[in-house]
């Protein structure tokens, strides 16, 4: 097989991505997972005005309409994970989104009564699927989904699919954020993937996780925030308060065989905290995953499978 690598960096779901595979010379490979990944920001996007999640928003409180099987599917199991996180992941968010304006609005603070008027439209509820047609609906006027806690997710785990069906053996996907492993390092060893200190420039870790085969997200308040008054807000809202969520977690890193499930997870853990995942009543005991947070006081909070290799 042919040494080296090939490598393919591009903008699509709104964020910087990258994929490297190696002992491949084919650079078709790159083609086809880039051209997989904007086709799903061309139907996922809430951005661009004739994809799937725009046209069902424009339509809001006016019936059905036809939506692509993918875009199907991640309505589904993201209202799955709304159902688990008991409303902590919710994907009708984006009037709040919209309504705070994090890193758009200079440092904006809506008001109590703009909070809760725009909270009365968020309700993963009120998303209406049509499973032998194909189509969505969303029950109110004026409501409005937003994929970006999820859609990453399953781009990773597409490209992933793309890859090993054409037998690629050493390999490491970065969309967003959003990591995806192939294999081990070409030279044998597992990947390791650093733990981003919340509250240090970018680059400077407070832990390292080797990982072979496996997704790892993270969802950080350190993304997108201000202080205004001493008070950090940032762009993780609470959908049950209407304000950005004070769980007293900096940050989130969820590590799963599936990227579209760590994704979501690692928003919904943000908002709950440990003890969602640790109580013995947790909803997210049939997912498999292990789970790193990093607390206010830089503690680091890990589950068994991972606590071992987790490294400074």
């Amino acid at each position: 097989m042919t040494t080296g690598f090939i490598e393919r960096s591009f903008y699509s779901l709104g964020t910087l991505n990258n994929i490297k595979i190696y002992n491949c010379n084919d650079e078709s490979v790159l083609d086809i997972s880039q051209n997989r990944v904007n086709e799903l920001d061309d139907l996922l996007s809430a951005f661009k005005p004739n994809s799937d999640i725009s046209k069902l928003n424009s339509n809001s409180g006016k019936g059905y309409v036809e939506i692509h099987k993918d875009t199907f599917m991640l309505l589904s199991r993201s209202i799955e994970f709304s159902k688990m996180s008991s409303g902590a992941f919710d994907i009708s968010i984006r009037p709040l989104v919209e309504l705070w304006g994090i890193g758009k609005k200079n440092n904006f603070i809506p008001s109590t009564d703009e909070i809760s008027k725009v909270r009365k439209l968020v309700n993963y509820k009120n998303i209406m699927l049509d499973s032998k047609n194909k189509m969505a609906a969303l029950l109110k006027e004026g409501q409005a989904i937003d994929l970006g806690g999820i859609a990453k997710g399953f781009a990773a785990d597409e490209v992933k699919r793309i890859l090993l069906e054409r037998n690629i053996e050493s390999a490491i996907i970065n969309l967003g954020g959003n990591i995806v492993t192939i294999g081990n390092k070409p030279d044998g060893n597992r990947w390791k993937i650093g733990i981003q200190n919340p509250l240090s420039v970018r680059g400077q870790n407070v832990g390292v996780l080797p990982i072979t085969n496996k997704a790892i997200v993270t969802s950080g308040s350190n993304e997108r925030f201000f202080i205004k008054d001493g008070v950090r807000y940032h762009h993780i809202i609470d959908p049950r308060t209407g304000i950005p969520s004070n769980s007293s977690i900096l940050s989130v890193t969820v590590v799963s065989d599936c990227s579209m499930d760590a994704d979501a997870l690692t928003t919904s853990l943000f908002i709950l905290g440990p003890e969602a995942l640790f109580s013995s009543s947790s909803a997210f005991g049939d997912l498999q995953f292990d789970a790193v947070f990093i607390t206010e006081e830089l503690e680091l909070i890990a589950t068994d499978g991972i606590r071992q290799q987790l490294t400074k």
